[in-house]
């Protein structure tokens, strides 16, 4: 048989369309597209939350999150209608129509990535904004107070900086 005589083969198939036929075959790809939810969990909330956070299960629409303190745990409840509408944008409407919280050990498996560190530790002072820190600080007596102070100071002109920053490019971005 020549070569111009044979039948072509067939296309190999990629893994994940495989795997996604015989889950839907099985009538668990519904299940599987709700567990999505996991694995884009930082994404909708982000890494600061994310590191202090973890989703647990889904039962009935609800998505169960452990979570590491009940600072955090209150901080989420106000950010639940956020948390979901982000959610709702990844996984489609009524996926996940609430969130239960309950405080609870976070556990990490060895491939995690630490949380990154916080945007306003990279941010740089300006010499007139140093200088306006050592001005006022400059007035406590106290050598070790003083230092607190400006190191105080320092940060929440960091903050303050990144705030600002963060505002400013929402509102372009709207």
């Amino acid at each position: 048989m020549k070569k111009s005589d044979r039948p072509r083969a067939p296309r190999a198939l990629p893994l994940a369309e495989i795997l996604e036929g015989l889950l839907h075959e099985r009538g668990m790809d519904t299940k599987l597209h709700k567990y999505r939810a996991f694995s884009c969990w930082p994404k909708a909330v982000g890494p600061q939350i994310a590191a202090h956070t973890q989703p647990a299960r889904i039962r009935d629409g609800v998505l169960e999150v452990k979570v590491a303190h009940p600072v955090w745990m209150q901080q989420l409840q106000l950010l639940k209608p956020r948390i979901l509408a982000r959610l709702a944008e990844e996984l489609g409407p009524d996926v996940i129509r609430e969130i239960y919280l309950r405080q609870g050990r976070i556990e990490r498996g060895g491939h995690s990535e630490p949380a990154a560190p916080p945007a306003w530790r990279d941010v740089a002072l300006s010499p007139e904004e140093e200088e306006e820190i050592h001005q006022v600080a400059g007035r406590l007596a106290d050598p070790d107070l003083r230092d607190e102070f400006e190191r105080l100071m320092r940060r929440q002109k960091k903050l303050d900086k990144t705030r600002e920053s963060a505002q400013s490019s929402e509102k372009s971005s709207s």
